[in-house]
């Protein structure tokens, strides 16, 4: 292959650009498994000095917690290097609280109709195993959204250059309405500046305590190292070669984790909402569940704090026991790694714990929630259970119920999945256990409660929230449309175990099972009648074995959306208009502004970009998809800046021809589900 400004990469699976970044991941996700790894391995070792069980503790902190560093690494990087991040999240925060609910009123803007149609197509794909196409038509709709999404956060907070040029008149309307008093843009616009100095503070202080972690780490990984046979016999002069690079990426990782965590604090406004919400329920009515969630918010306060002093104090434990991995450290004066270093490292911890904290109180609210639409735990125990009996009556006949795999795999794995976050639980508790003058099973106890308040969800479920999806179609206008904007734009992601590695290395390991309990299922659903559900009902039906795999397995079935060309679902030419300028406009600046090599061709793009721009602000609407057409064809556009094989397109080319199937794809609509 030649040397290339551009690649063709729509075929290739992984972008060969986001290869750095994915090894960059995994290598600050390895680094943040290692610190509680290590951690819960030296907490075992020291309570009962034997290296299996050591060893195990390592792999059960690190297997249920990995996928969750990942999650919140890739939230910290986005918030750091994502183009107007804060933007974004705070237009998101804006058309949640102030969306209007009634879009058919005179004075709405045509961006909030539209942004409600794609909503609702949207909703027709939810919580739904797709096939390949549908997967597709449903990622295209969601690019739609965020792209509105973003476009709306440049009207809110419009920089210098975008207030003086001319409008149209689709955005025009948006600026009119946000500039009215009630909408409060100026103090939205002040919250935006305020918020970006907060997060420039809490950088500084995850920079502080990613230095002192990754210092920390030198004594946890020497500590571990020395206790390890085959590795204690490497000569100690070799061992920095090691451990540096480890404490490098953990330190990064765990600087990474503590600027997100503090971050979606921050985002969430998480203390003081639970404060107001807690105060305003007491003042209302002293009931037994208002009561009961207070007690349990100063309980859980008080186990965080104690937590934090435990985890602290380990840390000291660590840095005094350990012996240093260079000699220079031996003269950092004892206040550094004695005081400063715990409570850096304790200040750190205290934010996790708040946010664990804050997730168990969710839980325990939700839990007790005596709303009609969100049962309690019980009534959910109960649905579930009940629901199970009657989809294996309704669906199965008495030979398929009778499957004696399926009844293998329900007795061994359960028991196994349990023990196994049995296990985690106890390793997690195990990393704040070393605290001087308190005995390490009832410091270890502090952390597996801890764990387990936020874990509790593990066992009884979560609320079946994703199923208003299901029902929008029964509800009034207003509540279905608010229903939406909160499931679009109010999703975090929690503390989760659904996806766990060990269950997914039970499954792997149990495959012959399921094999043997997907040929019963399809073997014994020759003796129903039909191959199909009838009239939508369910009723016991023959099964292709890849349906019995895939039900066997826990997977839901794959359904295809089909989608005709039906125009009032798809967004005005209005807003299609505005779409592909924004586009055109963000490609410009991502990549042909500030370019080192082939200036001059890089120019003549933008010239020529510009000229499109201006076209297209020109002409009817309805006109958009021939002058797409007819900018693929300028020959400016497939001017390589440097080398390049023949016929090899440009990735300006490649942009222009992607264009009209992103701004024109979303006119459909779902005539039928299978």
């Amino acid at each position: 292959m030649g040397k290339y400004t551009t690649m063709n990469t729509k075929n290739i699976p992984i972008n060969p650009k986001k290869i750095p970044y994915y090894i960059s991941l995994t290598l600050l996700t390895a680094g943040a498994s290692l610190i509680l790894g290590f951690l819960s391995f030296g907490g075992m070792f020291a309570l009962l000095p034997v290296l299996p069980l050591a060893f195990a503790a390592f792999g059960l902190s690190v297997a249920y917690e990995g996928e969750i560093y990942l999650q919140n690494i890739k939230g910290a990087l986005g918030k750091l290097f994502r183009h107007n991040y804060l933007k974004n999240h705070l237009a998101r925060e804006y058309l949640l609280e102030n969306f209007p609910l009634n879009t058919t009123s005179s004075d709405c803007p045509q961006f909030f109709k539209d942004y409600e149609k794609q909503l609702k197509l949207l909703t027709l794909f939810a919580h739904k195993n797709l096939n390949k196409k549908s997967k597709k038509q449903k990622k295209q709709i969601e690019k739609t959204l965020n792209d509105m999404e973003k476009w709306f956060a440049l009207q809110l907070f419009p920089h210098a250059k975008q207030q003086e040029g001319k409008q149209a008149v689709y955005g025009e309307e948006l600026t009119i309405w946000l500039a009215k008093a009630e909408r409060q843009q100026t103090k939205w616009q002040e919250r935006l500046a305020k918020r970006r100095s907060t997060f420039h503070l809490v950088a500084s202080f995850s920079t502080l305590s990613a230095l002192f972690m990754g210092l920390g780490t030198t004594y946890l990984v020497v500590e571990a190292f020395s206790v390890i046979p085959w590795i204690a016999a490497i000569p100690f002069a070799s061992w920095p070669l090691i451990i540096v690079p480890m404490a490098l990426i953990a330190g990064a990782a765990y600087g990474l984790l503590t600027y997100n965590t503090v971050t979606d604090l921050i985002n969430n406004d998480t203390l003081n909402k639970w404060y107001k919400k807690i105060r305003t329920n007491l003042s209302q009515e002293l009931s037994v569940r208002n009561v009961f969630i207070a007690s349990m918010a100063v309980a859980l306060v008080g186990l965080a704090i104690a937590l934090t002093i435990c985890t602290a104090g380990t840390w000291w434990t660590i840095a005094s026991s350990a012996r240093p991995l260079f000699d220079w450290m031996s003269k950092i004066p004892s206040v550094v790694m004695g005081v400063i270093n715990p409570m850096i490292t304790g200040l750190s911890a205290i934010f996790f714990n708040v946010q664990n904290t804050a997730e168990s109180l969710e839980m325990l609210e939700e839990m007790t929630n005596p709303a009609a639409n969100k049962p309690n735990l019980l009534q959910r125990m109960y649905q579930t259970i009940n629901k199970g009996i009657n989809h294996l009556h309704a669906t199965e006949n008495w030979l398929q119920i009778l499957n004696p795999f399926r009844l293998l795999l329900k007795l061994v794995m359960t028991p196994l999945r349990v023990l196994l976050f049995i296990g985690h639980l106890v390793s997690i508790a195990l990393t704040a256990d070393r605290v001087p003058g308190i005995p390490q099973i009832w410091a270890a106890l502090i952390a597996f409660i801890s764990e387990g308040f936020e874990d509790v969800h593990y066992f009884t479920g979560h609320s079946p929230a994703h199923e208003l999806g299901h029902e929008h179609y029964k509800q009034e206008h207003t509540d279905e449309l608010k229903t939406l904007i909160q499931e679009r734009l109010d999703a975090h992601a929690g503390h989760s175990h659904d996806a766990d590695i060990p269950t997914k290395i039970l499954k792997s390991i149990a495959i012959p099972a399921y094999v043997l309990a997907a040929a019963w299922d399809y073997f014994a659903s020759k003796l129903n009648k039909s191959t199909a559900t009838a009239d939508g009902k369910q009723q016991p039906r023959q099964l292709t074995f890849n349906h019995a795999w895939h039900k066997q397995r826990g997977n839901e079935a794959v359904v295809d959306a089909h989608l005709s060309t039906l125009a009032e679902k798809q967004p005005s030419a209005h807003w299609q208009i505005e779409h592909t300028l924004s586009l055109l406009q963000k490609y410009e600046q991502k990549h042909l502004n500030k370019v080192i090599l082939g200036n001059s061709i890089a120019e003549e793009k933008k010239q020529e970009l510009r000229k499109l721009q201006q076209k297209i602000r020109e002409i009817a609407p309805e006109s958009l998809a021939e002058v797409l057409t007819a900018a693929k064809a300028n020959p400016v556009f497939n001017q390589h800046r440097l080398f390049a094989e023949q016929g090899e397109p440009t990735r300006t080319q490649i942009f222009l021809d992607e264009l009209p199937e992103r701004v024109l794809a979303a006119k459909c609509d779902v005539i039928g589900l299978i």
